[in-house]
């Protein structure tokens, strides 16, 4: 039986109606499930799984994010370095390279790109890389230090060294910096050692060596064994009477050092270090009129030595010379200004020179320092003694 026409066009509409509304609604839920959140969320996300150390769901939270946004470079960027983090170098080559086809300078890309052929073990792309950040940003630290790295790796020595210099420049107190750069050095002589061994293993410079080796381990009479093999084999060989003299005056062998550093002073009449030692030697035995020439040609040589200004003042003053002895004084302790037996020593210039407030003033900071070595001293032997204890009940 045929339906009448008005409730066949009501039916019609009704249809329309709500296909009509289920186009809106799913259009609706398409682009909530297309972008579900903000790309400042999706970076909160992420990094608050890198914290957790849950690098697999970051990763899937940064392919979300590329999905969402896919002309954001800081994306990629961010998920090549969690690749790299889980050691995943080939995904993150191939991320970062994907942000520097559209973006070649896009900071940090190049240095991250370089650490993955790094880790690799590829020094010479990894070159490329870092020279190519440095290039667009000298002052990245990161970047030269591991270009330093890198150069080591590949052998190209000097260009590793002149890295290590720029940084140590621009932050003198890097300690990783100085580190590696005792380590290169460290490697550079030992290879020039074991290079010389083969040559020669029985040569004046072998025995030289292991002297200095001896003197690094304060072995100090196997190093007098070996200096004195050196003169042996070869009487003119350079520094060895410093280096002996240096030796005796540490083991407190005055007679014998004193006669090796005037031998030195042969060699070199003014080198610092002999004329100061000599000096401290006659010193001791109240020469001060032989020693004070000897402190003078030190100064002279090495501006910069304290102790050396600091002997000098002592002797003017014993000499009379107060001004001299002022002046000297003072030097010594804009070099070291908590070096207390200055401040000692100036009060009695002072006091000489009857000016009592300036005697008062070095008088006070000579107090000062001396009470907190004693409360420094005094400190160390609280945490032996904590420390002995801790090591006896632990005994027991």
């Amino acid at each position: 039986m045929a339906r009448p026409k008005g409730n066949l066009y009501r039916e019609s509409v009704r249809l329309c109606v709500a296909l009509f509304f289920f186009l809106i609604s799913g259009s609706g839920g398409l682009q909530a499930q297309t972008k579900t959140q903000t790309l400042d969320a999706y970076f909160r996300q992420a990094r608050e799984l890198e914290q957790k150390e849950d690098f697999a769901r970051a990763e899937k939270v940064y392919l979300e994010a590329a999905g969402d946004f896919p002309n954001q470079p800081e994306i990629l960027k961010r998920l090549g370095i969690v690749y790299q983090t889980q050691l995943k170098f080939g995904e993150s080559i191939d991320t970062f390279q994907k942000v520097l086809r559209e973006a070649p300078e896009y900071p940090e890309v190049n240095f991250y790109l370089g650490l993955s052929y790094f880790g690799l073990n590829e020094s010479e792309k990894a070159i490329e890389c870092f020279e190519r950040e440095l290039a667009a940003n000298p002052k990245y630290r990161r970047a030269r230090f591991f270009a330093a790295q890198a150069y080591q790796q590949f052998n190209r020595n000097a260009d590793a060294l002149r890295q290590y210099e720029i940084l140590l420049q621009d932050d003198p107190t890097d300690k990783r910096v100085i580190y590696q750069l005792i380590r290169f050095h460290k490697r550079g002589t030992l290879s020039a050692i074991n290079r010389m061994g083969n040559l020669d293993p029985d040569s004046d410079f072998m025995h030289a060596l292991k002297a200095e080796g001896f003197v690094e381990q304060e072995r100090y009479v196997d190093a007098i064994k070996e200096y004195n093999e050196v003169l042996k084999r070869n009487p003119n060989f350079p520094g060895i009477h410093l280096a002996l003299g240096e030796l005796y005056h540490k083991k407190v062998d005055y007679q014998s050092a004193e006669g090796e550093l005037r031998l030195a002073l042969r060699e070199d009449p003014n080198h610092p270090s002999a004329n100061f030692l000599l000096a401290d030697i006659l010193l001791k035995s109240n020469r001060i009129e032989e020693a004070v020439p000897l402190l003078e040609i030190s100064i002279a040589a090495n501006p910069q030595s304290m102790l050396a200004h600091f002997q000098l003042g002592k002797c003017y003053a014993t000499q009379g010379k107060l001004q001299e002895a002022l002046q000297a004084l003072t030097k010594a302790a804009e070099l070291d200004p908590n070096y207390r037996s200055t401040h000692y020593q100036l009060a009695q210039v002072y006091a000489r020179l009857r000016q009592p407030e300036q005697e008062r003033h070095h008088m006070a900071i000579f107090r000062k320092l001396y009470d907190e070595d004693r409360a420094k001293q005094a400190e160390v032997k609280r945490k032996r003694m904590e420390e002995a204890a801790a090591a006896a009940n632990a005994e027991r």
